[in-house]
């Protein structure tokens, strides 16, 4: 073998790389995000207009007229939206009081926007139990009741 020869096949090998990581890599993590447009723009909660959050992350809401998503287990995050349906359900009072909205419209959202957990979770929820994002709960409540929830996100003040 040459000096041409073992210059030559590293220059392919960089050249296909350039090729293949500079270009159709990227374009298929594009054609993915094209496909799966919410997933790839982080699944937002937008209201009137107004992107008020994602389903897939919860902010720390210190306002009692929400769901709050579970910040005192050292376990978590709080960015998890997923709390389970005693720890949703044990919110209403607080929730009810604050607003005006009926309880058991909220136990309602509750169970039926909850789902079962299949499989273990970082030891945080028990396959077969019951869990509901909070922030989907609190997307119905500020859809349902914008009369109420408009003064705490100025969803109107365009």
């Amino acid at each position: 073998m040459n000096v041409r020869q073992y210059l030559l096949i590293p220059l392919a090998i960089f050249v296909f790389s350039i090729l293949i990581l500079g270009f159709v890599y990227p374009l298929m993590l594009n054609g993915i995000g094209l496909i799966a447009k919410n997933n790839a723009e982080g699944s937002l909660i937008i209201i009137n207009g107004t992107i008020i959050g994602s389903y897939l992350i919860a902010g720390k809401i210190n306002n009692s007229a929400f769901f709050w998503a579970n910040y005192n287990n050292s376990f978590v995050s709080g960015y998890d939206p997923y709390i389970t349906v005693n720890q949703a359900l044990s919110q209403v009072n607080r929730i009810s009081n604050s607003t005006g909205i009926s309880k058991q419209f909220l136990i309602n959202i509750i169970y039926e926007n909850s789902e079962q957990i299949e499989e273990q979770d970082l030891f945080i929820f028990s396959p077969g139990q019951r869990v509901v994002n909070v922030m989907e709960l609190n997307a119905i409540l500020i859809r349902k009741y914008p009369n109420i929830y408009d003064k705490y996100l100025k969803l109107n003040s365009k």
